[in-house]
């Protein structure tokens, strides 16, 4: 009974959510485009030329590109049972469920070191190189690259929700067979999209986002004036200044822009996983997934110029930075709004936007920062999700809520890296290919994988000015091209789903919820 009265409150809701944004779309579209004009040229800064040495470019991409490639494989204890497996034992499951048991008491004390790097402004060994191949190019712009885009659907989206016509899913293994995930130099010479895209400009087009939205599919916005001239301004002299600039300091007597905060986390190659650091214990669980590193953000920067300009290898360290906006600011008064409240209104109105459409239930706006090949286990978000691409491009690749068991899950709530994946799914190029790679892969990996790769799945690559919706508990698997910016915010959990790829209901039994 409280399932059926939890399903009628949220039919109920959305019906009051769609004649409520039918009536502040097209205030949003004014208010965009009213914020674009006050960003002014005054107010962007330019990117200063930088000569490039082309021959110590071109030495170091073939220096690079050359080197054998060495794998990383997933540690057998930190991957569920496989399904069918009753022998198989999580013992990291069972150890930090004895520590649950004991209120964590013998719980041995993680120390700084394990979770952070502390290099203290030394000089780095790659920055040499990078100071030779400063101003050297990404191998290809996905910004420019060529695109074929889908034809405009006429059935309604509530039907085509029901009836899975749209989007149109493949097997995950099928999608990394056309474009391997790391293959980042030698993409398909027509990238084809298969998600709908809705032009911002466009009264008919965002009519149609807004239907899109409101049945739970995904899609995209293109042209968004806001997006565009954040991408113009953000350049990284003016992003070093607010994250390590002194703005701020004079808040109180009315001048400066609040200073933002930022971190950078290290790993050892280019898959980054999520993880909440107090709950993993290294005395059992073994070094965490990344490190945060004491990088400014002008050092993060080089080295995602330098990732950009070598084509920097899977297997090399790499780089993230990342940034948030608490919820409360939106709330605050706007003389202190840190540059991204500011330059993304859409995003940060306290009022109801299209991309913020309910404001209460915003959790403040995540920007993440990614360089070439940095790639972000795959993991669902309960709120319904706009992430906005401010420059450079990444790959998403979308599954569906019904689509959990098949993406090898971290189920138990008290392991740090619950609701994520700690499969790398470029892996999935290994899987009979022979080679003395696939023989060392562990066996309970090669396993998930071969169930992972038959995951329906949907790709695309979002560019600079673009924003992608991802509903409720759709799974998203992300890798950054070439060095990029990316926000994003949610609005509120939506219950149902749609009958066709589910919802909350087949996450939470997928999960154990």
């Amino acid at each position: 009974q409280e399932g059926t009265k939890l399903q009628h409150q949220a039919v109920q809701a959305k019906h009051r959510r769609t004649e409520r944004d039918g009536n502040i779309m097209l205030d949003t579209m004014k208010l965009n485009r009213k914020n674009i004009d006050v960003m002014s040229q005054n107010d962007q800064e330019e990117e200063k030329e930088i000569p490039v040495n082309m021959e110590a470019v071109r030495e170091a991409k073939a220096r690079h590109s050359s080197k054998p490639r060495i794998y990383r494989f997933t540690d057998p204890h930190h991957l569920p049972q496989i399904p069918n497996a009753p022998d198989q034992v999580d013992y990291i499951e069972i150890a930090l469920k004895e520590r649950q048991k004991n209120g964590f008491k013998n719980q041995k004390r993680n120390h700084h070191a394990d979770f952070n790097i502390d290099y203290r402004s030394e000089r780095q060994p790659w920055e040499n190189e990078a100071e030779l191949t400063a101003g050297g190019e990404p191998n290809v712009d996905y910004t420019t690259w060529k695109y074929e885009y889908p034809t405009r659907l006429d059935n309604p989206p509530d039907m085509l929700a029901e009836t899975g016509e749209y989007p149109p899913m493949e097997p995950l293994g099928t999608v990394l067979e056309r474009w391997p995930q790391d293959e980042l130099d030698n993409p398909p010479s027509v990238i084809v999209e298969k998600l709908q895209h809705f032009d911002y400009n466009d009264p008919h087009d965002m009519e149609m986002a807004l239907a899109y939205r409101e049945a739970e599919l995904p899609f995209k916005v293109t042209n968004v004036p806001e997006i565009i001239a954040a991408g113009r301004k953000w350049t990284d002299e003016y992003l070093t200044l607010n994250f390590d600039g002194r703005h701020g300091k004079k808040l109180r007597g009315g001048g400066g822009i609040p200073k933002s905060k930022g971190r950078a986390q290290e790993g050892v190659d280019n898959f980054f996983s999520f993880f909440i650091a107090k709950f993993w214990d290294v005395s059992i669980m073994g070094p965490p997934p990344t490190l945060d590193v004491d990088f400014s953000f002008a050092k993060w920067a080089k080295h995602a110029r330098y990732a950009d300009a070598v084509g920097l290898e899977p297997d090399k360290k790499h780089y993230y930075w990342q940034s948030g906006v608490p919820k409360t600011e939106r709330l605050s008064d706007k003389n202190t709004w840190t540059f991204v409240s500011r330059d993304l209104p859409g995003f940060s109105d306290p009022e109801p936007t299209f991309f913020g459409f309910v404001p209460p239930k915003q959790k403040g706006i995540q920007c993440r920062f990614g360089e070439r090949g940095v790639t972000a286990a795959t993991h669902y978000d309960a709120g319904r999700n706009m992430i906005a691409m401010i420059s450079g491009a990444k790959r998403y690749i979308l599954s569906p809520p019904n689509a959990c068991p098949k993406l090898g899950m971290v189920v138990y709530k008290k392991h740090p890296a619950f609701r994520h994946s700690l499969l790398n799914f470029g892996h999935i190029s290994l899987l009979e290919n022979g080679s003395q790679d696939e023989k060392d892969m562990p066996s309970s990996e090669r396993k998930w994988l071969e169930i992972a790769k038959n995951a329906l799945t949907i790709d695309t690559v979002l560019k600079a000015g673009e924003v992608l919706y991802v509903p409720s508990h759709w799974f998203h698997y992300i890798t950054s091209l070439q060095k990029s910016a990316q926000c994003n915010v949610r609005s509120g959990r939506e219950i149902l789903g749609t009958k066709y790829f589910g919802g909350m209901k087949e996450v939470d039994k997928c999960i154990g919820t």
